[in-house]
C-alpha cells in the first residue's frame, strides 16, 4: 500500500483544482480508479463518485473526499498588472507567503508571485509597513506575473480569474519517521485514501451498496456534499478529512486516525462513529476522538440540511491546516484499513 500511496500523493498534489475548475485532478482519479470498480459519474456540480454494489441490499452509504483546494480570485486589475485578490475559503496570506502562485485562465496557467512589498520601507510606504506592523489581510496582498493590464488582456485574462499555490512549490516533502508535507493534503491524501480504499473493495466487496465519492467546491461553501447528498440520498455519509493539531484539541501526530464528534457545523452521528470506533479495533487500531472549532465538512454540513441519515468524519491528524500541511504516511494507510473494515463486516447497521 505505501508503495502506491506514495505515488498517488505525488500525482494528486501537484494538480491545480480550485473549486469549480478541478479538471486536472479529474484527470487523475479517473486513471488511479482501479479498472472494475465501476463507473465514474460526473453530476451537474463537478462531483465524481462511483457505485459499488454490496453483496447485500441495504442501506447505501457515501464515502466521501473533496478534490477542490483553497484558491483566490482576482477582483481588480491594475494599469501596471498588478492583480487584487480575495480569497476563495479559509485562506490567510501569511501561511502562505511571498511565493510563486499560478493563475489559471480560460487559455492556460500563467504563472506569477504572490507579493507583499519591500521589507526594507518605512511608514511612509503605508501598505507595507501596515504589513510590517499589523495583521497581513488579502487587501494590502497582490498577485504579480510581470505583465501589464493590457498584456494581461490580451493573454485572455479577467477580473474573476482564480490563482493557486505555484506547481513550483506543490510536490509533496517526505520528511523522516513516515511524515509527508504539502499544500492542500486537506484533501487531496483523503483522496488518495479514497482511491486505495477502491483498490481493496475490489478483493472484498461491502455488504451494503456503497458510493465512493470525489466531491467538488468544498472550500469556500461546501457545496459538493451537500449537492450529491440531494441526489443520492444517503442513509450515512463519512467524510474523510483532516484533523487539526492544535494546543485547544487532544489531537496528536501519530498514526491514529481521528473521529470527530462535533465541529463548527454541527454534531455527528453518535453510533456511526461508535461503529467507526468498533472497525478500527478489528483491525487493530485505537483512534483519537475530538471535538473541532472553525472547521466543516461535506459530512456535518449535509446534516444539518437534514439531507442524510447519519453522518461521520473520519480525519488523519495534520499540522498547519489550510497551509504547508503535515501529516502521516502510517495514518492515512490507517484510514483506509478502518475503512475496508467498516464497509465489509456485517455487524453495522
Amino acid at each position: 500500500m505505501r508503495e502506491h500511496l506514495v505515488e498517488l500523493l505525488e500525482k494528486l498534489l501537484i494538480t491545480h483544482s480550485p473549486g469549480g475548475q478541478e479538471e486536472e485532478i479529474d484527470s487523475i482519479i479517473r486513471e488511479a480508479l482501479p479498472p472494475g470498480i465501476g463507473e465514474l459519474v460526473q453530476d451537474p456540480h463537478g462531483n465524481l463518485y462511483v457505485h459499488i454494489p454490496g453483496q447485500q441490499s441495504g442501506p447505501l452509504s457515501v464515502v466521501a473526499a473533496h478534490k477542490d483546494e483553497l484558491s483566490v480570485v482576482v477582483r481588480k486589475i491594475d494599469p501596471d498588472g498588478k492583480m487584487w485578490i480575495e480569497p476563495v475559503g479559509g485562506m490567510l496570506p501569511g501561511k502562505f507567503g511571498e511565493g510563486p502562485f499560478d493563475l489559471i485562465t480560460r487559455t492556460g496557467v500563467i504563472e506569477g508571485v504572490l507579493c507583499m512589498g519591500s521589507t526594507h520601507s518605512s511608514s511612509l510606504s503605508g501598505r507595507v509597513h501596515q504589513i510590517k506592523t499589523g495583521a497581513i489581510s488579502w487587501d494590502i496582498v497582490y498577485l504579480d506575473c510581470k505583465l501589464t493590464g493590457d498584456e494581461l488582456r490580451d493573454q485572455g485574462v479577467l477580473v474573476g480569474d482564480r490563482a493557486v499555490v505555484g506547481r513550483r512549490r506543490k510536490p509533496p516533502l517526505f520528511l523522516p519517521n513516515d511524515h509527508v508535507a504539502g499544500h492542500a493534503l486537506d484533501d487531496k491524501a483523503a483522496v488518495a485514501v479514497l482511491l486505495l480504499l477502491a483498490r481493496e473493495l475490489l478483493q472484498t466487496p461491502p455488504i451494503h451498496d456503497l458510493c465512493l465519492a470525489f466531491t467538488a467546491a468544498e472550500e469556500g461553501g461546501v457545496s459538493g456534499g451537500a449537492y450529491l447528498s440531494r441526489q443520492l440520498n444517503p442513509h450515512d455519509l463519512i467524510a474523510v478529512e483532516v484533523a487539526p493539531i492544535a494546543e485547544e484539541y487532544p489531537i496528536t501526530m501519530s498514526s491514529a486516525p481521528v473521529l470527530l464528534f462535533k465541529d463548527a457545523i454541527y454534531h455527528y452521528s453518535t453510533p456511526l462513529t461508535h461503529e467507526l470506533l468498533d472497525a478500527g479495533q478489528r483491525v487493530g487500531l485505537s483512534c483519537q476522538t475530538a471535538v473541532v472549532r472553525s472547521f466543516g465538512s461535506d459530512a456535518s454540513i449535509s446534516t444539518k440540511a437534514g439531507l442524510v441519515g447519519r453522518a461521520a468524519c473520519l480525519c488523519f491528524p495534520t499540522e498547519n491546516t489550510h497551509g504547508y500541511e503535515i501529516t502521516m504516511l502510517p495514518a492515512l494507510e490507517n484510514c483506509v484499513r478502518l475503512l475496508a473494515s467498516h464497509l465489509t463486516s456485517s455487524n453495522n447497521n
